[in-house]
């Protein structure tokens, strides 16, 4: 029942918001259920490090022909760290979002995305996904143009044009699949795939077609431009939300799809996924670099940083998917919180553009050692737990034979370092330049300090925790390398 409450909490916050209660209960509200979602993530942890997996089958109709919810160590890990990101933000929106946004169901599209980013870690069939994926486009569009700001529309109409051509490739290629095999339940997918001697003619052009709506939602390349033109749109908490959690979901998928079903032809897709990881890091770390706008630079280093996943899953060694799935629950917390902090340097300067800032160390410590933590911890500094997975996933590649790959990694994230000093020093340590008057806008900030300060928290000690949490990880591979485990559990 543990899964079933993933749904049905951030369901009924949804629903309390319907009735005509006082607006400021309802604020408390987001907090408390934010705290309920950390606690079920918990809990769920500890099952499935002891029992493996777990699954919920809905209205006791056995899989593959019913709704499955499942969770194995890799969906706890990930829901994990998300309701660690979600109450982060939540604390933080509670002081940085204007009141008529709040008044207009800011909260309850925040929680529609929480519900959808839950069901997407939990569902057990491509058909399922699809509907939390839509879940997620529904509220998230709402959130990324609430407020009718002319740079947010412009942004959301990109947004929601290029998801729903992801949308669109996602369910044809569900629809071609099930026509040629029968079934949506990815446990039996992969069964049926696994035990057909020759299925490749018949449904590569579905499964390309499922990848290409998974890689656009994930903004890898080529289809990653949609998030540079619209995650500096929408307020400062809504693009730390969608950067920490809307592409995950698409790289969690795609890794959830390779070990399950592409592994079966991995002669042909690796070197596919491999090239497209790459590519993702290059692109992405070169482009940021040009950039003299905060948010705009961080948008671009999502796509470079995704790609260090992709290529730890093309790697497809237990190391390399450990260290991959490492990487991804460190670049949650500490790619959110460089947004966070980008939010409080825009309340407190009302600009965002590099060569206009300066000064803030001087200003503000606090807020200056929370981005140096998590920027920082993105460039790979030791003992930061970007280090810990940057380090894996180049030793894993070294270790499997991909050498130059591996180099390509190392190069990149000198790149990171390099943008994020160039962050550091524009924003935060040289002086503001005299023909630029600061324009500080005054307000709390003590939830904003607690959201930002939680990730930073959560950084540094993934760092310093970095064996035991890459055991765990070593674990979530193990079990994804070996999909008869995961088949053999769903469907009995």
């Amino acid at each position: 029942m543990i899964l079933f409450g993933f749904i049905i909490f951030p369901l009924i916050y949804i629903l309390i918001n319907f009735l005509p209660v006082f607006h400021r209960l309802k604020q408390g509200f987001a907090v408390v259920f934010a705290l309920i979602n950390i606690l079920l993530s918990v809990a769920l942890l500890a099952e499935v490090n002891d029992a493996g997996m777990v699954k919920l089958e809905m209205g006791s109709w056995q899989a593959p022909y019913g709704i499955v919810l499942v969770a194995d160590r890799f969906s706890a890990f990930m829901i994990a760290i998300s309701a660690l990101v979600i109450l982060a933000t939540v604390l933080y929106s509670y002081h940085s979002i204007d009141e008529e946004r709040k008044q207009t169901g800011y909260f309850q599209f925040l929680f529609g995305i929480v519900m959808g980013v839950n069901g997407s870690f939990i569902a057990g069939d491509l058909f399922n996904l699809y509907v939390w994926f839509e879940v997620m486009l529904m509220s998230s569009f709402i959130l990324m143009s609430h407020g009718g700001e002319r740079k947010q529309l412009e942004g959301s109409i990109k947004y929601l044009i290029l998801n729903l051509v992801s949308s669109f490739f996602f369910v044809a290629g569900i629809g071609l699949l099930y026509g040629k095999i029968g079934t949506l339940n990815l446990a039996d997918i992969s069964y049926k795939i696994f035990s057909h001697s020759d299925p490749w003619s018949s449904i590569t052009s579905p499964l390309a077609l499922i990848m290409v709506g998974f890689a656009i939602k994930g903004a890898l390349f080529p289809f990653f431009f949609w998030l540079p033109a619209s995650y500096h749109t929408p307020p400062p908490a809504v693009s730390a939300l969608f950067a920490g959690l809307l592409t995950k979901v698409g790289i969690y998928s795609i890794i959830r799809f390779y070990t399950l079903v592409l592994y079966t032809n991995h002669e042909f897709w690796n070197l596919t996924v491999l090239s497209i990881g790459v590519l993702s890091m290059v692109i992405g770390v070169f482009t940021a670099t040009s950039q003299y706008d905060f948010r705009k630079i961080l948008s671009f280093h999502i796509i470079s940083q995704v790609g260090y996943v992709i290529i730890g899953l093309a790697f497809f060694t237990i190391n390399s998917l450990a260290a991959a799935i490492f990487f991804l629950g460190h670049n949650m917390m500490a790619k959110t919180n460089t947004y966070l902090v980008a939010g409080w340097v825009e309340k407190r300067t009302g600009t965002l553009d590099l060569k206009a800032l300066g000064d803030l160390f001087r200003e503000n410590k606090i807020w200056s050692i929370l981005f140096f933590i998590s920027a920082f911890s993105l460039a790979g500094i030791p003992p930061l737990s970007g280090f810990v997975g940057k380090y894996a996933i180049i030793k894993s590649g070294i270790d499997s034979g991909h050498m130059v790959v591996a180099l390509v990694a190392l190069f990149v994230g000198i790149f990171t370092l390099f943008s994020m000093l160039k962050i550091w020093m524009e924003v935060f340590w040289k002086q503001r330049p005299e023909t630029v008057e600061s324009s500080p806008k005054q307000g709390p900030e003590k939830l904003m300090v607690a959201g930002s300060a939680l990730l930073a928290l959560g950084t540094v000690g993934m760092g310093l925790a970095g064996i035991p949490v890459m055991d765990y990880c070593n674990a979530a591979a193990a079990d994804l390398m070996d999909p008869s485990r995961y088949v053999e559990f769903v469907l009995n």
